[in-house]
Protein backbone atom coordinates (compact mmCIF):
# COMPACT_ATOMS: atom_id res chain seq x y z
CA UNK A 1 0.00 0.00 0.00
CA UNK A 2 2.81 2.39 0.91
CA UNK A 3 4.63 1.65 -2.33
CA UNK A 4 1.49 2.37 -4.32
CA UNK A 5 0.96 5.59 -2.37
CA UNK A 6 4.41 7.04 -2.81
CA UNK A 7 5.90 5.60 -5.99
CA UNK A 8 3.62 7.56 -8.26
CA UNK A 9 5.26 10.79 -9.25
CA UNK A 10 4.90 9.89 -12.89
CA UNK A 11 2.80 6.78 -12.56
CA UNK A 12 1.98 5.10 -15.84
CA UNK A 13 -0.02 1.93 -16.38
CA UNK A 14 1.14 0.06 -19.42
CA UNK A 15 -1.33 -1.49 -21.79
CA UNK A 16 0.95 -3.96 -23.48
CA UNK A 17 1.26 -7.68 -22.78
CA UNK A 18 4.07 -10.08 -23.32
CA UNK A 19 4.25 -13.47 -24.96
CA UNK A 20 6.43 -16.06 -23.29
CA UNK A 21 6.36 -19.28 -25.23
CA UNK A 22 2.67 -20.11 -25.69
CA UNK A 23 1.49 -18.43 -22.42
CA UNK A 24 0.49 -14.81 -21.95
CA UNK A 25 1.92 -13.21 -18.81
CA UNK A 26 0.17 -10.23 -17.20
CA UNK A 27 1.53 -6.81 -18.17
CA UNK A 28 3.56 -5.37 -15.27
CA UNK A 29 2.75 -1.90 -13.97
CA UNK A 30 5.62 0.54 -14.09
CA UNK A 31 5.98 3.84 -12.28
CA UNK A 32 8.64 6.49 -11.94
CA UNK A 33 10.42 8.12 -9.05
CA UNK A 34 13.46 10.39 -8.99
CA UNK A 35 17.02 9.85 -7.90
CA UNK A 36 18.67 12.06 -5.31
CA UNK A 37 20.04 14.16 -8.19
CA UNK A 38 16.60 14.51 -9.75
CA UNK A 39 17.01 11.95 -12.53
CA UNK A 40 14.14 9.58 -13.41
CA UNK A 41 14.15 6.03 -12.09
CA UNK A 42 11.80 3.34 -13.38
CA UNK A 43 10.10 1.05 -10.87
CA UNK A 44 8.69 -2.37 -11.78
CA UNK A 45 7.75 -5.20 -9.44
CA UNK A 46 9.59 -3.48 -6.55
CA UNK A 47 12.84 -3.27 -8.53
CA UNK A 48 14.53 0.00 -9.55
CA UNK A 49 15.93 0.68 -13.03
CA UNK A 50 18.03 3.62 -14.17
CA UNK A 51 18.16 5.03 -17.70
CA UNK A 52 21.13 3.66 -19.64
CA UNK A 53 20.53 5.35 -22.99
CA UNK A 54 17.77 6.76 -25.17
CA UNK A 55 17.13 6.97 -28.91
CA UNK A 56 14.48 8.79 -30.91
CA UNK A 57 12.12 5.83 -30.47
CA UNK A 58 13.16 3.94 -27.34
CA UNK A 59 14.58 4.19 -23.83
CA UNK A 60 16.82 1.48 -22.41
CA UNK A 61 16.77 0.89 -18.67
CA UNK A 62 19.13 -1.29 -16.62
CA UNK A 63 18.71 -2.50 -13.07
CA UNK A 64 20.16 -0.01 -10.57
CA UNK A 65 21.64 -2.88 -8.57
CA UNK A 66 25.29 -3.47 -9.47
CA UNK A 67 25.95 -6.62 -11.55
CA UNK A 68 22.23 -7.36 -12.10
CA UNK A 69 21.42 -8.26 -15.73
CA UNK A 70 17.70 -7.34 -15.74
CA UNK A 71 16.74 -4.76 -18.36
CA UNK A 72 13.60 -2.94 -19.51
CA UNK A 73 12.83 -1.17 -22.77
CA UNK A 74 10.16 1.55 -23.10
CA UNK A 75 9.06 3.78 -25.92
CA UNK A 76 9.33 7.58 -25.74
CA UNK A 77 5.89 7.70 -24.12
CA UNK A 78 7.23 5.55 -21.28
CA UNK A 79 5.16 2.53 -22.27
CA UNK A 80 6.74 -0.85 -21.57
CA UNK A 81 7.86 -2.70 -24.72
CA UNK A 82 10.34 -5.35 -23.55
CA UNK A 83 11.82 -7.01 -20.46
CA UNK A 84 14.95 -9.16 -20.45
CA UNK A 85 17.14 -10.89 -17.87
CA UNK A 86 16.59 -12.06 -14.32
CA UNK A 87 17.22 -10.15 -11.13
CA UNK A 88 20.07 -11.47 -8.99
CA UNK A 89 18.90 -9.79 -5.77
CA UNK A 90 15.81 -9.38 -3.61
CA UNK A 91 13.20 -6.69 -4.35
CA UNK A 92 13.91 -3.17 -3.02
CA UNK A 93 10.52 -2.24 -1.62
CA UNK A 94 11.81 -0.15 1.29
CA UNK A 95 14.31 1.71 -0.91
CA UNK A 96 11.54 2.59 -3.37
CA UNK A 97 9.25 3.81 -0.61
CA UNK A 98 11.98 5.92 0.98
CA UNK A 99 13.05 7.47 -2.34
CA UNK A 100 9.46 8.46 -3.17
CA UNK A 101 8.91 9.71 0.37
CA UNK A 102 12.03 11.84 0.21
CA UNK A 103 11.09 13.23 -3.21
CA UNK A 104 7.65 14.22 -1.94
CA UNK A 105 9.17 16.11 0.99
CA UNK A 106 11.78 17.70 -1.26
CA UNK A 107 9.15 18.90 -3.73
CA UNK A 108 7.03 20.41 -0.96
CA UNK A 109 10.08 22.10 0.55
CA UNK A 110 10.80 23.76 -2.79
CA UNK A 111 7.21 24.80 -3.52
CA UNK A 112 6.04 25.76 -0.01
CA UNK A 113 7.22 27.96 2.83
CA UNK A 114 6.09 25.43 5.46
CA UNK A 115 8.92 24.60 7.90
CA UNK A 116 10.72 21.44 6.82
CA UNK A 117 10.23 19.56 10.13
CA UNK A 118 6.50 20.15 9.81
CA UNK A 119 6.49 18.87 6.21
CA UNK A 120 8.45 15.81 7.35
CA UNK A 121 6.01 15.06 10.18
CA UNK A 122 2.96 15.53 7.95
CA UNK A 123 4.28 13.21 5.24
CA UNK A 124 5.33 10.61 7.81
CA UNK A 125 1.79 10.59 9.16
CA UNK A 126 0.33 10.18 5.67
CA UNK A 127 2.77 7.48 4.57
CA UNK A 128 2.43 5.11 7.53
CA UNK A 129 5.92 3.80 6.79
CA UNK A 130 6.83 0.29 7.80
CA UNK A 131 9.52 -0.26 10.41
CA UNK A 132 11.81 -1.55 7.66
CA UNK A 133 11.34 1.66 5.65
CA UNK A 134 11.87 3.88 8.70
CA UNK A 135 15.09 2.03 9.46
CA UNK A 136 16.61 3.01 6.10
CA UNK A 137 15.46 6.65 6.05
CA UNK A 138 18.58 8.61 5.05
CA UNK A 139 19.81 11.93 6.39
CA UNK A 140 17.75 14.39 4.37
CA UNK A 141 19.12 16.89 1.86
CA UNK A 142 15.86 18.82 2.01
CA UNK A 143 17.36 22.01 3.44
CA UNK A 144 19.93 21.96 0.66
CA UNK A 145 17.17 21.58 -1.94
CA UNK A 146 15.29 24.57 -0.55
CA UNK A 147 18.43 26.70 -0.41
CA UNK A 148 19.22 25.81 -4.01
CA UNK A 149 16.08 27.56 -5.26
CA UNK A 150 16.03 30.38 -2.69
CA UNK A 151 18.16 33.52 -3.18
CA UNK A 152 20.27 34.97 -0.39
CA UNK A 153 18.00 36.51 2.25
CA UNK A 154 18.50 40.31 2.20
CA UNK A 155 18.87 42.37 5.37
CA UNK A 156 18.06 45.73 3.73
CA UNK A 157 15.64 46.94 1.07
CA UNK A 158 18.42 46.85 -1.53
CA UNK A 159 17.93 43.54 -3.35
CA UNK A 160 16.85 42.25 -6.74
CA UNK A 161 13.74 40.13 -7.22
CA UNK A 162 14.47 37.09 -9.45
CA UNK A 163 11.95 36.35 -12.18
CA UNK A 164 10.43 33.25 -10.47
CA UNK A 165 9.41 35.50 -7.57
CA UNK A 166 8.01 38.18 -9.89
CA UNK A 167 5.47 35.88 -11.53
CA UNK A 168 2.43 33.90 -10.44
CA UNK A 169 2.43 30.14 -10.02
CA UNK A 170 0.82 30.03 -13.47
CA UNK A 171 3.82 32.01 -14.80
CA UNK A 172 1.92 35.26 -15.37
CA UNK A 173 3.00 38.76 -14.39
CA UNK A 174 2.71 39.38 -10.64
CA UNK A 175 5.17 42.13 -9.64
CA UNK A 176 3.48 45.37 -10.75
CA UNK A 177 5.38 48.07 -8.83
CA UNK A 178 8.93 48.04 -7.49
CA UNK A 179 10.13 51.60 -6.89
CA UNK A 180 12.04 53.76 -4.46
CA UNK A 181 9.73 56.53 -3.30
CA UNK A 182 12.49 58.16 -1.26
CA UNK A 183 16.03 57.34 -0.16
CA UNK A 184 15.98 53.82 1.29
CA UNK A 185 12.19 53.81 1.06
CA UNK A 186 11.05 51.07 -1.32
CA UNK A 187 7.50 50.11 -2.26
CA UNK A 188 6.67 46.73 -3.81
CA UNK A 189 3.21 45.82 -5.08
CA UNK A 190 2.02 42.42 -6.30
CA UNK A 191 -1.15 41.71 -8.28
CA UNK A 192 -2.16 39.60 -11.25
CA UNK A 193 -4.05 41.03 -14.22
CA UNK A 194 -7.22 39.30 -13.00
CA UNK A 195 -6.86 40.88 -9.57
CA UNK A 196 -6.32 44.34 -11.06
CA UNK A 197 -9.32 44.05 -13.35
CA UNK A 198 -11.52 43.11 -10.41
CA UNK A 199 -10.14 45.96 -8.28
CA UNK A 200 -10.58 48.64 -10.95
CA UNK A 201 -14.14 47.55 -11.69
CA UNK A 202 -15.18 47.33 -8.03
CA UNK A 203 -17.63 49.81 -6.52
CA UNK A 204 -16.52 48.95 -2.99
CA UNK A 205 -12.95 48.45 -1.81
CA UNK A 206 -11.55 47.60 1.62
CA UNK A 207 -8.03 48.50 2.73
CA UNK A 208 -6.05 47.39 5.74
CA UNK A 209 -2.51 46.80 6.93
CA UNK A 210 -0.93 44.06 8.98
CA UNK A 211 2.43 44.06 10.68
CA UNK A 212 3.37 40.75 12.31
CA UNK A 213 3.47 38.93 8.96
CA UNK A 214 5.57 41.65 7.30
CA UNK A 215 9.25 40.97 6.49
CA UNK A 216 11.47 42.92 8.89
CA UNK A 217 12.96 45.08 6.15
CA UNK A 218 9.53 46.67 5.49
CA UNK A 219 7.07 48.43 7.79
CA UNK A 220 3.76 46.84 6.86
CA UNK A 221 1.90 44.54 4.51
CA UNK A 222 -0.93 46.51 2.94
CA UNK A 223 -3.79 44.74 1.18
CA UNK A 224 -6.58 46.18 -0.95
CA UNK A 225 -9.71 44.07 -1.35
CA UNK A 226 -12.72 44.38 -3.61
CA UNK A 227 -16.26 43.23 -2.88
CA UNK A 228 -17.81 40.97 -5.49
CA UNK A 229 -20.40 38.19 -5.21
CA UNK A 230 -20.92 39.41 -1.60
CA UNK A 231 -17.38 38.23 -0.97
CA UNK A 232 -14.09 39.98 -0.27
CA UNK A 233 -11.28 39.27 -2.76
CA UNK A 234 -7.67 40.35 -2.06
CA UNK A 235 -6.56 42.24 -5.17
CA UNK A 236 -3.29 44.00 -4.29
CA UNK A 237 -0.55 42.95 -1.86
CA UNK A 238 1.82 45.76 -0.93
CA UNK A 239 5.05 45.97 1.03
CA UNK A 240 5.25 49.55 2.30
CA UNK A 241 8.26 51.23 3.95
CA UNK A 242 6.22 53.40 6.34
CA UNK A 243 2.78 54.81 7.13
CA UNK A 244 3.28 58.34 5.82
CA UNK A 245 0.90 60.41 3.72
CA UNK A 246 3.41 60.54 0.85
CA UNK A 247 3.57 56.74 0.73
CA UNK A 248 -0.20 56.33 0.45
CA UNK A 249 -0.33 59.04 -2.23
CA UNK A 250 2.33 57.21 -4.22
CA UNK A 251 0.44 53.93 -3.81
CA UNK A 252 -2.82 55.28 -5.23
CA UNK A 253 -1.11 57.30 -7.99
CA UNK A 254 0.65 54.17 -9.22
CA UNK A 255 -2.54 52.10 -9.18
CA UNK A 256 -4.43 54.83 -11.04
CA UNK A 257 -1.64 54.93 -13.63
CA UNK A 258 -1.87 51.16 -14.12
CA UNK A 259 -5.65 51.44 -14.47
CA UNK A 260 -5.21 53.99 -17.27
CA UNK A 261 -2.75 51.68 -19.04
CA UNK A 262 -5.37 48.92 -18.82
CA UNK A 263 -8.01 51.38 -20.15
CA UNK A 264 -9.89 51.14 -16.86
CA UNK A 265 -10.74 53.63 -14.14
CA UNK A 266 -9.80 53.21 -10.50
CA UNK A 267 -12.73 55.12 -9.02
CA UNK A 268 -14.60 53.14 -6.34
CA UNK A 269 -17.84 54.53 -4.94
CA UNK A 270 -17.18 53.31 -1.41
CA UNK A 271 -13.79 53.13 0.31
CA UNK A 272 -13.53 51.41 3.66
CA UNK A 273 -10.39 51.65 5.79
CA UNK A 274 -9.13 52.04 9.32
CA UNK A 275 -8.75 55.40 11.08
CA UNK A 276 -5.11 56.04 10.26
CA UNK A 277 -4.82 59.86 9.98
CA UNK A 278 -2.31 59.89 7.10
CA UNK A 279 -4.46 57.49 5.08
CA UNK A 280 -7.76 59.25 5.74
CA UNK A 281 -6.55 62.54 4.27
CA UNK A 282 -5.16 60.84 1.18
CA UNK A 283 -8.35 58.84 0.57
CA UNK A 284 -10.40 62.03 0.80
CA UNK A 285 -8.18 63.67 -1.84
CA UNK A 286 -7.59 60.74 -4.19
CA UNK A 287 -11.17 59.41 -4.11
CA UNK A 288 -13.06 62.66 -3.59
CA UNK A 289 -16.25 61.35 -5.21
CA UNK A 290 -16.32 58.22 -3.05
CA UNK A 291 -17.97 57.71 0.30
CA UNK A 292 -15.11 57.09 2.71
CA UNK A 293 -16.15 55.11 5.72
CA UNK A 294 -14.07 53.62 8.45
CA UNK A 295 -14.40 50.24 10.04
CA UNK A 296 -16.54 49.70 13.14
CA UNK A 297 -14.26 46.88 14.24
CA UNK A 298 -11.27 49.23 14.15
CA UNK A 299 -13.25 51.75 16.21
CA UNK A 300 -14.01 49.25 18.99
CA UNK A 301 -10.47 47.88 18.74
CA UNK A 302 -9.04 51.38 19.23
CA UNK A 303 -11.26 51.97 22.26
CA UNK A 304 -10.22 48.73 23.92
CA UNK A 305 -6.54 49.36 23.16
CA UNK A 306 -6.78 52.66 24.98
CA UNK A 307 -8.67 51.08 27.86
CA UNK A 308 -5.58 48.92 28.27
CA UNK A 309 -3.13 51.77 27.70
CA UNK A 310 -4.76 54.43 29.85
CA UNK A 311 -5.34 52.43 32.99
CA UNK A 312 -8.93 51.24 33.50
CA UNK A 313 -8.26 47.79 32.04
CA UNK A 314 -7.79 46.11 35.43
CA UNK A 315 -10.89 47.81 36.79
CA UNK A 316 -12.73 46.99 33.55
CA UNK A 317 -12.29 43.29 34.19
CA UNK A 318 -13.70 43.49 37.72
CA UNK A 319 -16.09 46.46 37.82
CA UNK A 320 -19.40 46.00 35.99
CA UNK A 321 -20.11 49.75 35.95
CA UNK A 322 -16.80 50.52 34.27
CA UNK A 323 -17.31 47.69 31.81
CA UNK A 324 -20.83 48.87 30.97
CA UNK A 325 -19.70 52.46 30.42
CA UNK A 326 -16.90 51.36 28.09
CA UNK A 327 -19.38 49.25 26.12
CA UNK A 328 -21.64 52.27 25.78
CA UNK A 329 -18.73 54.23 24.29
CA UNK A 330 -18.18 51.40 21.81
CA UNK A 331 -21.88 51.44 20.86
CA UNK A 332 -22.04 55.19 20.10
CA UNK A 333 -21.39 54.67 16.34
CA UNK A 334 -24.64 52.71 16.10
CA UNK A 335 -26.73 55.74 17.08
CA UNK A 336 -28.07 58.22 14.51
CA UNK A 337 -25.34 60.75 13.73
CA UNK A 338 -27.24 63.87 14.92
CA UNK A 339 -27.64 62.53 18.48
CA UNK A 340 -24.18 61.06 19.04
CA UNK A 341 -22.46 64.12 20.57
CA UNK A 342 -25.38 65.02 22.83
CA UNK A 343 -25.66 61.41 23.98
CA UNK A 344 -21.94 61.33 24.74
CA UNK A 345 -22.26 64.54 26.78
CA UNK A 346 -25.16 63.03 28.73
CA UNK A 347 -23.14 59.87 29.39
CA UNK A 348 -20.30 61.92 30.84
CA UNK A 349 -22.61 64.16 32.93
CA UNK A 350 -24.21 61.12 34.54
CA UNK A 351 -20.90 59.70 35.76
CA UNK A 352 -20.25 59.65 39.47
CA UNK A 353 -17.26 61.55 40.85
CA UNK A 354 -15.25 58.36 41.35
CA UNK A 355 -16.14 57.07 37.90
CA UNK A 356 -15.14 60.42 36.34
CA UNK A 357 -11.71 60.12 37.95
CA UNK A 358 -11.33 56.53 36.76
CA UNK A 359 -12.36 57.43 33.21
CA UNK A 360 -10.56 60.80 33.03
CA UNK A 361 -7.75 59.83 30.64
CA UNK A 362 -9.96 57.60 28.50
CA UNK A 363 -12.51 60.41 28.09
CA UNK A 364 -9.78 62.89 27.18
CA UNK A 365 -8.57 60.47 24.51
CA UNK A 366 -12.11 59.90 23.20
CA UNK A 367 -12.86 63.62 23.01
CA UNK A 368 -9.63 64.42 21.18
CA UNK A 369 -9.62 61.43 18.81
CA UNK A 370 -13.28 60.88 17.98
CA UNK A 371 -14.64 64.41 18.03
CA UNK A 372 -11.66 66.69 17.33
CA UNK A 373 -9.59 64.59 14.89
CA UNK A 374 -12.08 62.23 13.24
CA UNK A 375 -15.49 63.62 12.25
CA UNK A 376 -18.50 61.80 13.63
CA UNK A 377 -19.71 61.13 10.09
CA UNK A 378 -16.57 59.05 9.57
CA UNK A 379 -17.31 56.57 12.32
CA UNK A 380 -21.09 56.63 12.59
CA UNK A 381 -22.48 53.36 11.21
CA UNK A 382 -26.14 53.82 12.04
CA UNK A 383 -28.67 52.95 9.35
CA UNK A 384 -30.22 49.52 9.75
CA UNK A 385 -33.76 50.88 10.23
CA UNK A 386 -33.58 53.42 7.40
CA UNK A 387 -34.78 51.19 4.58
CA UNK A 388 -35.99 53.75 2.06
CA UNK A 389 -35.36 54.30 -1.61
CA UNK A 390 -33.37 57.44 -0.90
CA UNK A 391 -29.91 57.03 -2.44
CA UNK A 392 -28.04 58.52 0.48
CA UNK A 393 -29.88 56.38 3.01
CA UNK A 394 -29.42 53.31 0.84
CA UNK A 395 -25.68 53.95 0.72
CA UNK A 396 -25.61 54.48 4.48
CA UNK A 397 -27.47 51.24 5.07
CA UNK A 398 -25.11 49.39 2.77
CA UNK A 399 -22.13 50.81 4.65
CA UNK A 400 -23.44 49.51 7.93
CA UNK A 401 -24.13 46.09 6.50
CA UNK A 402 -20.68 46.20 4.94
CA UNK A 403 -19.09 46.97 8.28
CA UNK A 404 -21.00 44.46 10.36
CA UNK A 405 -20.58 41.60 7.90
CA UNK A 406 -17.81 42.12 5.36
CA UNK A 407 -15.43 43.33 8.04
CA UNK A 408 -15.49 39.65 9.00
CA UNK A 409 -13.86 39.01 5.60
CA UNK A 410 -10.96 41.28 6.53
CA UNK A 411 -10.61 39.73 9.97
CA UNK A 412 -10.79 36.24 8.53
CA UNK A 413 -8.32 37.14 5.79
CA UNK A 414 -5.75 38.60 8.17
CA UNK A 415 -6.25 35.75 10.63
CA UNK A 416 -5.70 33.17 7.90
CA UNK A 417 -2.91 35.29 6.40
CA UNK A 418 -0.97 35.46 9.66
CA UNK A 419 -1.70 31.81 10.46
CA UNK A 420 -0.45 30.57 7.09
CA UNK A 421 2.68 32.72 7.12
CA UNK A 422 3.48 30.67 10.26
CA UNK A 423 6.18 32.96 11.67
CA UNK A 424 6.37 36.59 12.68
CA UNK A 425 8.32 38.67 10.15
CA UNK A 426 9.21 35.96 7.60
CA UNK A 427 12.07 36.45 5.16
CA UNK A 428 11.18 38.19 1.91
CA UNK A 429 11.37 35.05 -0.27
CA UNK A 430 9.13 32.96 1.96
CA UNK A 431 6.71 35.87 2.07
CA UNK A 432 6.55 36.27 -1.72
CA UNK A 433 6.02 32.52 -2.13
CA UNK A 434 3.11 32.85 0.25
CA UNK A 435 1.68 35.72 -1.82
CA UNK A 436 1.95 33.56 -4.93
CA UNK A 437 -0.16 30.97 -3.13
CA UNK A 438 -2.70 33.64 -2.16
CA UNK A 439 -2.96 34.78 -5.78
CA UNK A 440 -3.57 31.18 -6.83
CA UNK A 441 -6.32 30.94 -4.22
CA UNK A 442 -7.86 34.16 -5.58
CA UNK A 443 -7.77 32.72 -9.10
CA UNK A 444 -9.65 29.58 -8.10
CA UNK A 445 -12.14 31.43 -5.89
CA UNK A 446 -12.95 33.86 -8.70
CA UNK A 447 -13.66 31.00 -11.10
CA UNK A 448 -15.79 29.16 -8.53
CA UNK A 449 -17.92 32.21 -7.70
CA UNK A 450 -18.28 33.10 -11.39
CA UNK A 451 -19.56 29.55 -11.91
CA UNK A 452 -22.32 30.06 -9.35
CA UNK A 453 -20.77 29.29 -5.95
CA UNK A 454 -22.67 31.23 -3.30
CA UNK A 455 -21.18 33.24 -0.46
CA UNK A 456 -20.93 31.45 2.86
CA UNK A 457 -24.11 31.82 4.89
CA UNK A 458 -23.98 34.20 7.82
CA UNK A 459 -23.67 32.57 11.21
CA UNK A 460 -26.86 32.18 13.21
CA UNK A 461 -25.44 34.35 16.01
CA UNK A 462 -24.71 37.16 13.55
CA UNK A 463 -28.29 37.02 12.25
CA UNK A 464 -29.68 37.11 15.81
CA UNK A 465 -27.56 40.16 16.67
CA UNK A 466 -28.67 41.95 13.52
CA UNK A 467 -32.32 41.27 14.38
CA UNK A 468 -31.83 42.67 17.87
CA UNK A 469 -30.35 45.84 16.41
CA UNK A 470 -33.33 46.06 14.05
CA UNK A 471 -35.69 45.71 17.00
CA UNK A 472 -33.94 48.44 19.02
CA UNK A 473 -33.95 50.74 16.00
CA UNK A 474 -37.70 50.30 15.56
CA UNK A 475 -38.43 50.91 19.23
CA UNK A 476 -36.41 54.12 19.15
CA UNK A 477 -38.03 55.49 16.01
CA UNK A 478 -41.48 54.49 17.29
CA UNK A 479 -40.82 56.49 20.46
CA UNK A 480 -40.97 53.48 22.75
CA UNK A 481 -37.47 54.07 24.19
CA UNK A 482 -35.35 57.18 24.66
CA UNK A 483 -31.84 57.60 23.31
CA UNK A 484 -30.12 56.46 26.52
CA UNK A 485 -32.22 53.30 26.62
CA UNK A 486 -31.43 52.84 22.95
CA UNK A 487 -27.69 53.14 23.59
CA UNK A 488 -27.92 50.85 26.60
CA UNK A 489 -29.58 48.12 24.52
CA UNK A 490 -27.05 48.48 21.72
CA UNK A 491 -24.15 48.22 24.18
CA UNK A 492 -25.36 44.81 25.33
CA UNK A 493 -26.00 43.68 21.76
CA UNK A 494 -22.87 44.59 19.87
CA UNK A 495 -20.11 45.39 22.33
CA UNK A 496 -20.42 42.18 24.31
CA UNK A 497 -18.19 39.48 22.97
CA UNK A 498 -20.11 36.55 21.48
CA UNK A 499 -19.59 33.19 23.15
Amino acid sequence: MTTILYAKLYKISTACSFLSGENHSPSPVISFIKSQKGKPLLVSDEYIFKLNKATTTSKYWICAHTACSAKIHTNTNNQLTKMTGEHSHVPEKETIVVRAFREKIKQRAIEETTPIPRIYDEECAKAMLSTAAIAVLPNSAINKARRAVTPIIPTTQLFDIPDPFARTLRDNSFLIIDKLIARRQRMILFASDEQLKMLFSAETILMDGTFSSCPKIFDQVYTIHSIKYEQSFPCVFGLLPNRLKLTYQFLFHELKSIAIQMKLDFAPKIVMSDFEPALMGVVKTEFSAATHSSCYFHFTQAIYRNIQRLGPCTIYNHDDDVKHFCRQLMALPLLPEPVIEDTYDELVRDLSTNMSKTMKHLLEYFQEQWFAKVPVSQWCVHGLSMRTNNNAEGTHLFLFLLKTHTVIFLLAFHSRFNRRVLVHHPNIWSFIKFLQGEESRFYHMNIQFAAGLGARAKQAKTIVIQRRIDCLDKRYYDGLINVMEYLNGLSFTVAKRKK
